[in-house]
């Protein structure tokens, strides 16, 4: 009897245990169902204001160019062309919070940097006191014209995805998606098509020589790395952000395409590290800047440090930007005495207290490779016999650039000053005395554009 009490209470005791463990358990899905609830209802949030948002932005530069067809005087053209700027950057940031808007929408990045730096140049002439010209006024038709086209693609996207479940399919697709694999679905066809749409964009200016361009269809730098994981590049992540990694997210967006990437987010702040080699490729902070306190010099000062601390170089700091408080420091990797511009690092400067706020590597880690650079070439006496008689040399290095044709060329970089001060930039083939590039510098308060 005594025996058979003692058994009916373990069995007591084995079942509240497991109705325990039950309950335990059950408590645990329940809760982590209503988190992973929330964070699709976040992530749906996130989607639709940023697509919502660059569509209104977008409006905002097809009304702000087609008011810059009218403006005549300085006043009027500086305050259209910062404004346009500004709209442009936002519409860039929105595109950031889109999963679908990968490395891949090279044109509508493209679009996005030079419409406002175009106004930006074209204000400064009027200060200067110059007419603009019918090509002129046909160029900012042009960009009004692809402003309205990409709004309107956008718009008819927002309605679409706003249709029943279109949003919550498009999480769920992306968070079970892999680095690497294709995106399809209604939001990533939308972009594409809008993308499509910009082929015909007119070449026009960069924040410097060749600053966006991307060659390879695949990274030359990571090709050969090994993947990392997930721990590892939550680590990396928590490093350039200078935060804890329990303050860090991996968010459900990865960037696919050329350099697959996983995302990280937390305190206002993204990063993309690359799942070959664990780099970051990209990572930004957002926050309020207050008062411009530093010049351009004590800028470049803390950009040539951050680019120092990564450890991929030598740089040579190329051109800069400002906008919106921050200013972007472009730097090229130097090989011995040649200047790489394809092989580019962009860095982000607060004017208010000098903290890096932003940081790009995309360019370097899409073409950067140790060249084997041709060593039967001109002498840089003779490249410069070959540019015009009413030019000026300022100065001269050997830089690598690159073609249309994807491919790169040694060549002699001339800065000039030309017969009315202009200065120009020519680039003068090492190997065959051809002219490879000429582009005229338009100083602004915002940095220096070429055009």
């Amino acid at each position: 009897m005594k025996r058979l009490v003692k058994t009916r209470r373990g069995r007591i005791r084995l079942t509240a245990y497991l109705l325990a463990g039950v309950a335990v358990l059950s408590g645990g899905l329940i809760t982590a169902a209503g988190m992973a609830a929330r964070y699709r209802t976040r992530l749906e949030y996130t989607y639709e204001r940023g697509l919502s948002e660059l569509c209104e932005h977008l409006e905002n530069m097809e009304t702000t160019l087609t008011k810059g067809l009218y403006a005549n005087t300085p006043a009027g053209a500086s305050t259209l062309a910062m404004q346009l700027w500004s709209e442009a950057g936002s519409a860039k940031t929105c595109l950031g919070q889109i999963p679908a808007a990968d490395s891949r929408l090279q044109n509508t990045y493209k679009f996005l940097s030079q419409a406002g730096e175009y106004a930006l140049s074209l204000a400064d002439r009027l200060r200067q006191g110059e007419a603009m010209t019918s090509d002129e006024y046909d160029r900012l038709a042009t960009l009004g014209e692809h402003a309205k086209r990409m709004a309107d693609a956008v718009n008819d996207l927002c309605t679409e995805m706003e249709q029943s479940g279109r949003w919550r399919r498009e999480v769920e697709r992306s968070a079970k998606s892999g680095a690497g694999e294709e995106q399809t679905g209604s939001l990533y066809t939308g972009l594409s098509n809008m993308e499509e749409s910009l082929n015909d964009l007119p070449t026009l200016l960069y924040d410097g020589p060749f600053s966006d361009h991307l060659l390879q269809p695949n990274s030359l730098f990571l090709q050969n790395k090994p993947e990392v994981s997930a721990e590892q590049a939550l680590a990396m992540a928590a490093k350039v952000l200078n935060c804890p990694a329990e303050e860090l997210e991996q968010t459900a967006r990865q960037e696919a395409g050329a350099m697959p990437c996983l995302m990280f987010e937390g305190q206002n702040a993204v990063a993309a590290i690359t799942r070959r080699g664990g780099y970051a490729l990209y990572w930004y902070r957002e926050r309020a800047v207050g008062e411009a306190a530093l010049s351009y010099e004590a800028c470049l000062q803390k950009a040539k440090a951050y680019a120092d601390a990564t450890g991929l170089g030598p740089f040579e700091e190329s051109y800069y930007s400002v906008s919106e408080g921050v200013c972007l420091v472009n730097f090229a990797y130097r090989q011995d005495d040649v200047v790489c511009y394809p092989d580019l690092v962009k860095i982000g400067v607060a004017v208010d207290t000098g903290e890096i706020v932003s940081y790009n590597a995309q360019g370097y880690m899409m073409n950067h490779t140790r060249r084997s650079l041709p060593a039967d070439i001109h002498a840089p006496e003779e490249a410069e016999a070959a540019l015009s008689p009413l030019l000026k040399v300022k100065s001269s290095r050997k830089a690598v650039i690159p073609l249309n044709d994807r491919t790169v060329q040694l060549c002699y970089e001339f800065l000039c000053t030309g017969k009315e001060g202009d200065e120009v930039l020519v680039y003068i083939n090492a190997e065959t005395l051809e002219e490879e590039q000429l582009l005229l510098l338009l100083k602004t308060d915002g940095g220096t554009l070429t055009l």
